[in-house]
């Protein structure tokens, strides 16, 4: 629900400015980049007036409301604003946001502060009408929506009456709203509902007074769901239709898959629904979004749903829609052009710096952010932004005065040291790998012509793998690597041994969960004769889901080198068009992180809210235990939340949208993860971090200040840590997420 506006010259003169009410903040926003205009040009003829006093009807409701912007993808909102400066008789007036004047939608009919000023001549500046509407409990105006759900697959919508998620309405304010509204929408039959979006929005003292009007609370939670179809990533996809396929190692780009269960290891497709919830900051759905394919939650799919049942393996197209999607016959012709379409353009060949030192993360951080970022193209992303996490001027370590760390007493970013892009080049062209060496290009020769099938793909990457698994080091080369263990982590046992190619953040694609990472024990000698093996963990560990055997620091490294060649991480290359003669792999070794305490939960932060531009803020989703966020266990979900915000100095909501699933034989919870106190710490350390990436990269977004909040950057942030039983937090990566 947009209804915030920034310091604009058209709303910086109010004709008769006000006091801010004491103790009401002082807001700072700047959404709209452009300046309004004012203009008295007469609306066309055949439309509803801007300022709408009753909404009598289904089709009024239709006629002046728009899609929806906010926490929920599908349904429908019109705005409305109540004018309390007289408190004993409120105006009210909804919001037609499709009024037209001179053949554009004008501010008036998109943002309330324009609205009020049009419709109620309210005199306040822009930063008070926002102190008094949204910052306090005592309001002047009352800004909010009335927003459509279809729940539980019933035709007729609920009615949400709902607000920003940062305003601070709540208990009798909300009944106060509610009453007003609601004696203004005469639409027959209706069901209506007030739907907290903030966890600030109580109404636990009133909840007679709204049963005695009808109104029901619904929290978002619930909504989300009641929902039947829920699109994650919109789009349309040509490809043929699998339901419940037997063997998803068989899928293609050219296959449309529907599942019970989205599986966490699946390859590139054209597009995918599935029956059960998805974790939105779950890798695969993360991939959906940067690649562009459709993604969506369809409770009822499966063989007998009757809308997907005529087109079981048939080729079809496939449109995800924001409140519901298509799907029609179409030819195998077609859905090939497609693919070549997309298949069609040049590749890209990735350009890295040879090295041969090894660096820890406190000497990549050296010099200035914007030197330490550089460090990626000789040691990959993940390792460099480590050490651009632990700059002084971003986490800091705990002798960094002033700095995030030093205030908490520990260091947030693990202390390790990474090994170079080079390393991997020189492993595998060391002359007794020969054998691996010419796999490798006779595969990579093979790939490019787009002519391999996944069964003869995946044959060979396993060829691949193994030859990888049995090779040998050069000369010195394991050595050195255990010396640096050594200085940088003396006495550390229990290491891990993470990935860090150059095929990860570079633009358009962020190679996320593609590559394995590792544990190691530093006191395990390496074999001098015979291969390492990877074996399937079916331990507790939610880490790590495979191991290496011995779990020597040597066979670590040679499992994360055999992780660049995955079947997944080639198919998801290729799409992306990813030169596969350019790759290597850099790797970041740090302490276990539950070394010094259990892990408690982890947690992952998208520095945008995925799937709106119509809310500001953050998208949190968080775990119980060492389960992941972004590839949970099995019938296991992250609790997700959404951080609204517009600056520092103004209040952020939490909303929580669905509570945690932390075990598969366990209920859902019905409290968060983390308490309000520790969320509201993740943001913050968010923003920090995020404002210190885009000062060192340019381009990420032209006022860094403003970043955290901003909707429009074309890239946002995602950031995993991990929070331990002794409290203290681990931050593990940050890289550049392309998604919206």
């Amino acid at each position: 629900m947009t209804g915030f506006l920034p310091r604009s010259a058209a709303y910086s003169s109010p004709p008769v400015p006000l006091p801010v009410p004491e103790g009401a903040p002082s807001p700072s926003f700047a959404f709209l980049r452009r300046s309004a205009t004012t203009d008295d040009a007469p609306a066309a003829p055949d439309q509803l007036p801007l300022a709408v006093s009753e909404i009598d009807s289904s089709d009024t409701f239709r006629a002046v409301s728009t899609d929806a912007g906010d926490l929920v993808a599908n349904g429908r909102a019109a705005k409305f604003l109540i004018d309390r400066r007289n408190p004993i008789a409120p105006s009210a007036r909804f919001v037609n946001g499709n009024f037209v004047r001179n053949g554009v939608v004008p501010d008036e009919a998109k943002f309330h502060y324009p609205f009020g000023r049009a419709t109620f001549r309210i005199p306040e500046s822009l930063d008070i009408f926002n102190a008094v509407t949204y910052f306090t409990v005592d309001k002047r105006y009352i800004a909010g929506s009335v927003r459509t759900y279809h729940l539980d697959g019933a035709s007729d919508p609920v009615y949400g009456l709902q607000f920003y998620p940062q305003d601070l309405i709540r208990e009798h304010a909300v009944v106060e709203a509610v009453t007003t509204i609601r004696a203004r929408l005469g639409i027959t039959d209706a069901r209506f509902a007030f739907v907290p979006t903030g966890s600030q929005q109580t109404t636990d003292t009133v909840m007679d007074q709204l049963a005695s009007l009808q109104v029901e609370v619904l929290p978002l939670d619930r909504i989300l769901g009641a929902i039947q179809y829920l699109p994650l990533n919109l789009g349309e996809a040509w490809g043929y239709l699998r339901i419940f396929p037997d063997d998803t190692d068989a899928l293609t780009a050219t296959d449309i898959p529907v599942f019970d269960e989205l599986p966490l290891d699946l390859s590139v497709v054209a597009g995918v629904l599935t029956r059960s919830v998805q974790d939105t900051n779950s890798h695969v759905n993360l991939k959906s979004k940067e690649r562009g394919t459709p993604n969506a939650v369809l409770r009822d799919a499966g063989p007998g749903n009757e809308r997907l049942a005529p087109f079981a393996d048939r080729p079809v197209h496939l449109v995800v829609g924001k409140n519901d999607f298509t799907i029609e016959a179409t030819t195998p012709e077609v859905v090939a052009a497609k693919l070549a379409e997309r298949m069609g353009r040049p590749l890209t060949r990735l350009q890295w710096t040879p090295e041969t030192d090894l660096r820890s993360f406190d000497e990549i951080a050296m010099g200035t952010t914007p030197q330490t970022r550089a460090f990626a193209a000789r040691y990959g992303s993940k390792a460099a932004n480590l050490g651009f996490l632990a700059h002084r001027d971003v986490l800091g370590r705990v002798g960094d005065a002033g700095s995030p760390s030093a205030q908490r007493g520990y260091d947030l970013v693990p202390r390790g040291f990474a090994v170079p892009l080079q390393a991997y080049q020189e492993f595998i062209e060391h002359p007794p790998n020969a054998d691996v060496r010419e796999l490798i290009d006779s595969f990579v020769a093979a790939e490019q012509t787009g002519g391999l099938s996944p069964q003869e793909r995946g044959r060979r990457v396993d060829d691949i793998q193994s030859g990888i698994m049995a090779a040998s080091f050069p000369p010195g080369a394991l050595e050195r690597v255990r010396a640096k263990i050594d200085e940088v982590i003396p006495g550390v046992e229990k290491v891990k041994v993470r990935s860090s190619a150059n095929a990860e953040d570079v633009p358009d694609f962020d190679g996320a969960g593609l590559h394995d990472s590792y544990a190691a024990d530093t006191t395990k000698r390496d074999r001098p004769i015979g291969p390492c093996m990877v074996e399937e963990d079916d331990g507790d560990d939610g880490e790590v889901k495979r191991k290496v055997k011995p779990k020597s620091v040597g066979c670590a490294i040679k499992g994360v080198y055999a992780s660049l060649w995955n079947k997944r991480a080639v198919e998801e290359r290729s799409f992306a068009r990813i030169d596969q003669g350019t790759i290597a792999m850099g790797i970041a070794i740090v302490p276990a992180y539950d070394t010094g305490s259990d892990v408690a939960a982890n947690a992952v932060v998208v520095t945008r809210v995925l799937n709106t531009d119509g809310v500001y803020g953050y998208s949190l989703s968080v775990q119980q235990g060492n389960n992941l966020v972004t590839n949970p266990d099995p019938a296991t979900y992250s609790e997700v939340t959404i951080a609204a915000f517009i600056s520092d100095d103004e209040p952020t909501s939490l909303t929580v949208t669905r509570f945690a699933k932390p075990a598969a034989d366990a209920p859902e919870r019905t409290e968060p993860v983390l308490s309000s106190d520790r969320m509201l710490e993740l943001v913050d350390l968010a923003r920090r971090v995020e404002r210190a990436y885009c000062r060192a990269t340019p381009g990420y977004y032209p006022d860094c200040d403003f970043s955290p909040a901003a909707n429009d950057k074309a890239t946002a942030l995602d950031l995993e840590l991990k929070i331990l039983d002794d409290g203290h937090l681990v931050y593990k990566q940050v890289r550049e997420f392309g998604g919206r």
